[in-house]
C-alpha cells in the first residue's frame, strides 16, 4: 500500500525539483526523502524522477501520480479541516433512533424544535423496531438510540432519560360499567377491551403487577397496533385500554376518556439514551444530548 507520507514527499519533491529544498519544506532530511521516494518508486516498479541538470523532474509516470497525489492531498486536506470545523460547530448531521411510540408522542416534536433552532444543522429521525435500530447504531447509521434498558447495544455511552408509566382508559360514557375504585380481576375478563395488538404485553405487564396474573380470556373488541388509535377507540365507547401514560399525556383524546388514576399506574422499565463513546467530542452531539436529558421527560 502508498502511504500519504509518500505522496506527500512525491509533491513537494516535484514542486521544488530538488531532494534538498523538498527536504527544507518538509522540515526533514534529505536522504529521508530520497529514501521514501526510492520505497515508493520499489512499490510501484516504475521510476517517477529523471534529471534534468541540477533539477529533478517527473517522469511520463510520474506526472500521473503526481495529479493523482495533488487532488488526493487537497481533498484530504478540506476534508480534516471541515471534520475540525463541524467538531466546534452546530453543523452536520444529527442521527437519532426510537421507538415508534415514543419517537410519534415525544422525540419528533421535540428534534422539530431543535432543529428549527440550529439552521446549519440536519435532523434525521427513524422510526422502527428495536432490532432494526440497534444494528444501525451498531453500524455506526445512527448517533443516537432511545430505547428500553432491556434492549439497549452491548456497545455505547447509555444516560437515563426517564421510566415508562402504563395508565388504564375508559370511555367517559356512564354506562361504561366500571368502577374505578374498586376494580378486580374479574373485571378485567369481563369489560369490552382494546389490545395493541394479539398478545398485548403493556396490558399483561399491567395484570401481572395489579392482580399477580393475567386472564385466560378477554372480551376482545378492537386490537390495532397504534396507541393514538386505540385512544380514538376508547374515546368512541369500544372499551378499556392500557396505554404508555406519556402517549395519553400528549394525545388530543387526554381529556376524552378516563383513567384508574395513579393508583393503577404500573412502571413498564426504564428508558435510555445512548450514543457513541467518544462522539461528544462533537458539539452537535454534546448539545443533543443535553437538550434531550434535559427536556420535560418524555415517558410522563
Amino acid at each position: 500500500m502508498i502511504e500519504t507520507s509518500q505522496l506527500q514527499t512525491l509533491v513537494a519533491v516535484a514542486r521544488a525539483k530538488s531532494f534538498s529544498k523538498a527536504a527544507e519544506d518538509l522540515s526533514v532530511t534529505q536522504s529521508a526523502i530520497s529514501q521514501s521516494i526510492k520505497n515508493l518508486e520499489n512499490k510501484i516498479e516504475v521510476k517517477l524522477f529523471k534529471r534534468s541538470g541540477k533539477k529533478v523532474v517527473l517522469t511520463p509516470e510520474g506526472e500521473k501520480l503526481f495529479s493523482l497525489a495533488s487532488n488526493f492531498l487537497g481533498n484530504l486536506g478540506e476534508t480534516l479541516e471541515e471534520i475540525q470545523n463541524d467538531k466546534e460547530s452546530m453543523s452536520g448531521k444529527v442521527r437519532i433512533g426510537t421507538l415508534t411510540g415514543v419517537g410519534k408522542s415525544w422525540l419528533a416534536h421535540e428534534m422539530l424544535e431543535y432543529a428549527k433552532k440550529w439552521e446549519d444543522l440536519t435532523v434525521q429521525i427513524t422510526l422502527g423496531f428495536q432490532e432494526d435500530l440497534v444494528r444501525a447504531f451498531e453500524s455506526y447509521q445512527l448517533d443516537f438510540l432511545i430505547l428500553p434498558e432491556e434492549s439497549l447495544p452491548s456497545v455505547g455511552e447509555k444516560t437515563l432519560l426517564s421510566e415508562e408509566v402504563s395508565t388504564v382508559v375508559y370511555p367517559k360514557d356512564t354506562d361504561f360499567d366500571i368502577d374505578p375504585e374498586n376494580i378486580t380481576f374479574e373485571d378485567i375478563s369481563t369489560l369490552p377491551t382494546i389490545l395493541f395488538e394479539q398478545e398485548d404485553h403493556l396490558l399483561q405487564k399491567w395484570c401481572k403487577d395489579i392482580f399477580g396474573k393475567f386472564p385466560k380470556k378477554l372480551n376482545v373488541r378492537y386490537t390495532i397496533n397504534s396507541h393514538g388509535n386505540m385512544l380514538q377507540a376508547v374515546q368512541q365507547g369500544m372499551g378499556m385500554a392500557v396505554v404508555p401514560k406519556h402517549v395519553l399525556s400528549r394525545s388530543y383524546f387526554k381529556d376524552k376518556v378516563n383513567t384508574l388514576g395513579e393508583k393503577f399506574e404500573v412502571s413498564n422499565g426504564k428508558f435510555y439514551i445512548v450514543h457513541h463513546k467518544g462522539s461528544e467530542e462533537l458539539l452537535r452531539v454534546q448539545s443533543t444530548l443535553a437538550m434531550l436529558t434535559n427536556s420535560e421527560s418524555p415517558l410522563n
